[in-house]
């Protein structure tokens, strides 16, 4: 070894420092402690290797193949719809519907043209359906086009091999089977809206969901809408199931059984025919909404199936408004039917009392101007008690009625009664209507009320705003005895599973502050309206069953001339004709309103439809009439396109011709 080597030797000697005997243990226990973390590290990973391989083998070999097991929504069957005989008003059928797995489709142009060759579908549909999805998972199926049919089908199974990424599903569509009839209360459904989703329950809504748009759809969509089940699926390379690996079913949604009757909605139907307006029916008792239905209506499944612009812009900007919910949203002068307000204000107030007298020489005189009965040409009515005026609907005994009262006194009963705010029925787009005041008009206008105003106020003219739902009210309030009943629309909630149905809670019901006994003079004079000679309703008679009514007719413009025959006044300008009514009369069951925009007169338009309904009601279905429909468009001479106004009669409007 040379002189370099023993230096390097001996450098290496050095650093080599003799272990002390005393530190073996320790040492051992080192390398132990090493050589036990290496062994559970390899037994960690053998066990891992296991799980992974052997116990869950055939599920991961799955997920790496190209994720082959996915997770699938399963929406809900939404709950159906009954009206109060159980019978059917709106159900789910199934329809078959065209949909694209965004990573399964491996060349977007070339399934578009396949597409459009074998169903038609054009290269916007396409567009429009994977912007809609923007956002979504790409394993979420979007929706392509929905209601196929049996040759679409056809050709879409023969070429199956050919549309990677794409399938049909059995989706279920809703259907309504009464619907012009019941189009108005049930409502419809939509899409749901990406707005709409970020406020929606992210485990009951997803995107392609259909939501309730309007009526009972929307305001009990909750109820109705149920809960989303889970499928787990293996698929094969084009994304066609193979399998499912694990199912979690969906919760249907509740069933409605409504206090609506099928046969009142189709009478009132065709009680109105071609004319415009709203037929309400109440159970006086409790407030149940036995028929509620809106002239002109439409048909919800057109919503369903599907409508272009073109359809949407025809019905959105008819002039007859079909979408316009007129029973709730539709607000008239009340026109006489108020004189029952005015009735009760002024014997609770001692205005008046049963006999009370004034006479009625066809006007009465107020400053510069003369406000007219709707007798004057005949004269009048001469000397007046309560009973007659209301038996005749006479406008001069409530101008002084009303003149003693004031306005302020008025207002206070109309609201009593319902009058001038929502009644809250469980349906959207309520209108609260007016009953005006000295308070309001200065607010309003900058300018005190008038005197002549009240007279007008006090025959349901001048500023008075009502929707049909609270004239319904507001008689019921007569018949039930001096209550006001809250609106309701379901009966019943029928759970998925099964059961019996659970009732719906009735409606708040409050008292009126009218003593029986001045209820019991209004409801004697309504009888007579109805039953007694002279009465304005005679037409509201009904076979076996007493009736107690009052006629209105309503103006819709001031006419400063001598006002002309019916037939010569354009449609829009003529009076709209309303109808209360309740029966039989010794114990009543059904109340009833009728307004007819433009209708002519209370006893001689509106009484008729009413007089159907009722007689449905207590006889059954009623034979229909030869070519009413066709009579009622010819003698109303509404000509096409034409609309309505929607104005108030002016405040200082003077008597009414008829009612």
């Amino acid at each position: 070894m040379g002189a370099w080597g023993e230096k390097r030797a001996r450098r290496g000697l050095s650093r080599n420092k003799a272990i002390d005997p005393g530190e073996i243990p320790q040492v051992r226990r080192a390398l132990f402690a090493a050589a036990a973390l290496v062994g559970l590290a390899m037994a960690v990973l053998v066990g891992r290797l296991w799980y992974l391989q052997v116990l869950h083998g055939e599920e991961f070999r799955l997920l790496s193949e190209n994720n082959r097991v996915r997770l699938v929504d399963v929406p809900p069957s939404r709950g159906l719809i009954f009206d109060c005989k159980r019978r059917l008003l709106a159900d789910n059928r199934p329809t078959f519907t065209l949909v694209a797995v965004p990573e399964d489709v491996p060349d977007w142009d070339l399934l578009t043209r396949r597409l459009h060759a074998l169903i038609g579908i054009t290269p916007q549909e396409v567009a429009d359906a994977r912007k809609a999805a923007r956002g979504a998972p790409p394993f979420k199926a979007m929706r392509l086009r929905s209601n196929l049919d049996r040759d679409q089908l056809a050709n879409l199974e023969t070429f199956q091999y050919e549309l990677p990424g794409v399938k049909v599903m059995v989706e279920y569509r809703r259907a309504y089977l009464a619907a012009k009839e019941t189009a108005h209360v049930i409502g419809y459904l939509g899409e749901i809206n990406a707005e709409e989703l970020k406020k929606a329950p992210r485990e009951l809504y997803r995107m392609g969901d259909y939501v309730g748009r309007d009526g009972l759809e929307r305001s009990r969509d909750r109820v109705l809408h149920g809960a989303r089940g889970v499928r787990q699926v293996e698929v094969d390379a084009v994304g066609r199931e193979l399998k499912v690996l694990s199912d979690k079913p969906e919760r249907p949604g509740h069933d409605l059984i409504l206090t609506l009757d099928l046969d009142l909605q189709k009478a009132a139907a065709v009680g109105m025919g071609q004319q415009v307006g709203a037929v309400v029916a109440l159970n006086p008792k409790n407030g149940q909404v036995l028929c509620m239905y809106s002239a002109p209506s439409f048909d919800q499944n057109s919503f369903v199936l599907g409508m272009s612009g073109a359809q949407w812009q025809a019905l959105s900007k008819d002039p007859m408004h079909p979408l316009k919910h007129r029973a709730i949203s539709g607000v008239y002068p009340p026109g006489s039917t108020y004189k029952i307000i005015t009735s009760a204000a002024g014997l609770s107030e001692g205005v008046i009392n049963k006999d009370t007298l004034y006479f009625c020489s066809g006007q009465m005189s107020l400053g510069r101007r003369t406000y007219k009965c709707w007798a004057h040409k005949r004269g009048g009515h001469g000397s007046v008690n309560l009973h007659k005026a209301l038996r005749e609907s006479c406008d001069v005994y409530y101008y002084r009625v009303g003149k003693s009262l004031g306005v302020d006194r008025l207002a206070k009963y109309a609201r009593a009664f319902g009058l001038g705010r929502a009644s809250g029925v469980p349906l959207p787009h309520e209108s609260s209507g007016l009953i005006p005041d000295s308070a309001w008009k200065r607010k309003r206008f900058g300018e005190p009320w008038q005197e002549g105003e009240t007279l007008s106020v006090a025959i349901g003219q001048g500023f008075n705003l009502t929707t049909p739902l609270q004239l319904a009210r507001m008689v019921a309030v007569v018949a039930n005895g001096g209550r006001l009943v809250t609106p309701t629309l379901v009966a019943a909630v029928v759970r998925p599973d099964g059961g019996e149905p659970v009732p719906e809670p009735p409606g708040m019901i409050s008292r009126t502050p009218v003593s029986d006994e001045h209820l019991k003079l209004i409801h004697e004079g309504l009888v007579a309206v109805v039953n007694e000679p002279h009465g304005t309703a005679s037409r509201a008679r009904v076979k076996g069953v007493t009736v107690a009514g009052k006629t209105g007719t309503a103006q819709v413009v001031a006419l400063k001339f001598e006002r002309k025959k019916g037939e010569e006044t354009p449609w829009r300008f003529r009076d709209h004709a309303l109808f209360v009514a309740y029966a039989p009369a010794e114990d009543p069951e059904i109340a009833v309103s009728v307004v007819i925009e433009h209708g002519g007169h209370g006893g001689s338009d509106a009484a008729p439809v009413a007089q159907r309904v009722l007689a449905t009601y207590f006889h059954g279905p009623q034979p229909l009439p030869e070519d009413e429909a066709a009579k009622a468009a010819e003698a109303a001479g509404r000509p096409a396109g034409q609309g309505t106004t929607g104005q108030p009669a002016a405040p200082e409007a003077e008597g009414v011709d008829g009612d």
